[in-house]
């Protein structure tokens, strides 16, 4: 089964560089195998947080305004 992968160039200073090379020969593995898998862990992680805050964001704007009406409306019946 093939992944259907997007090319991609990436640009590394050369300290980032020399740590990729590092790791891919500690790895015995490809530079840009080690890349990718480093790439595809940090930007799904990344994507995660980021989806994990919008929902954590969602519910507490919902609450506030479940709070702030029934702070507004008389005994919880709305107007």
């Amino acid at each position: 089964m093939s992944l259907d992968l997007r090319p991609v160039q990436v640009r590394l200073p050369e300290d980032a560089y020399e740590a990729l090379r590092m790791i891919a020969d500690a790895q015995d593995k490809d530079l840009g195998e080690v890349l990718r898998e480093i790439a595809i862990e940090a930007l799904l992680g990344k994507s995660h947080a980021i989806k994990v805050l919008a929902a954590r964001l969602s519910r507490a704007v919902t609450c506030d305004k479940a709070r702030y009406r029934a702070k507004t409306e008389p005994d919880g019946e709305p107007e």
